[in-house]
């Protein structure tokens, strides 16, 4: 007996298998209740093989890895680079606001770079996740710059740092709670620690060719330009904004 073809529901495409061939959406749609909205929550956040909780624990074990394997075509896994930054990054933001603390205000006596230009700090911690956003470019030129013979383009270091700061972010939602009971600048000094290695750890063995120790110190150089870089820019931001 011949299999009745069916009508995808999301491009109106003539389905003779359980995925549309166009498109790639399920012919088995279900109704949106709480069993769907958990099934959801489940396959993107909880689910062992993939979802954003798997891209985490891959990032923090093996991150160089993840990040080739990402930029060589293995994506099915892994949670899209600015996604996961995003999600990440709206969950620091949303905890910043809830525990009412920002520790690097706190820990420079109410001093940062960007508070003399008010209107830039007030809107980066109302938009935590987009001003990550806006940062990354300069990460990854300098990673760029840097690294320029490794065969990555500008594109792909984008990606590179956007796995890397999301994974960095999560290292501070995991210290904010402590931070928030004990306003230790230990605390805070340890959690940038575990930041800083974890990006030199990262770049290292992702521009490891040759020498281990040659990798690693181009990765401190590509971290000291991106500084470097970021306070240029704010200071050509205060000479116009001022």
């Amino acid at each position: 007996m011949k299999k009745q073809s069916k009508r995808c529901l999301n491009c109106g495409h003539q389905v003779k298998s359980k995925f549309c061939s166009n498109c790639g959406q399920s012919v088995d749609i279900k109704k949106i209740n709480i069993h769907y909205l958990f099934e959801e929550l489940q396959l993107h956040l909880f689910h062992v093989d993939r979802g954003i909780l798997y891209t985490i624990k891959e990032l923090i074990l093996h991150g160089a890895f993840v990040i080739t394997s990402y930029l060589k075509g293995k994506r099915m896994r892994y949670t899209k680079p600015f996604t996961f930054l995003l999600i990440v990054g709206s969950v620091y933001s949303l905890l910043l606001h809830f525990f009412n603390v920002y520790p690097e205000l706190e820990i420079g006596g109410g001093s940062h770079p960007m508070k003399a230009i008010p209107v830039i700090f007030d809107w980066y911690y109302s938009h935590y996740s987009i001003s990550l956003l806006l940062i990354i470019p300069v990460f990854a030129f300098s990673s760029y710059l840097v690294f320029r013979k490794a065969g990555y383009n500008y594109f792909e270091h984008l990606v590179i740092y956007a796995y890397i700061n999301g994974i960095k972010l999560f290292i501070l939602i995991l210290f904010l709670p402590i931070f928030y009971f004990t306003h230790s600048r230990f605390i805070y000094l340890l959690g940038q620690m575990f930041i800083l290695a974890y990006n030199l750890w990262v770049l290292t063995l992702i521009f490891n060719r040759n020498s281990l120790l040659k990798s690693f110190m181009k990765s401190v150089f590509s971290i000291f330009l991106t500084y470097l870089l970021s306070f240029v820019i704010l200071g050509i931001l205060f000479l116009l904004l001022s």
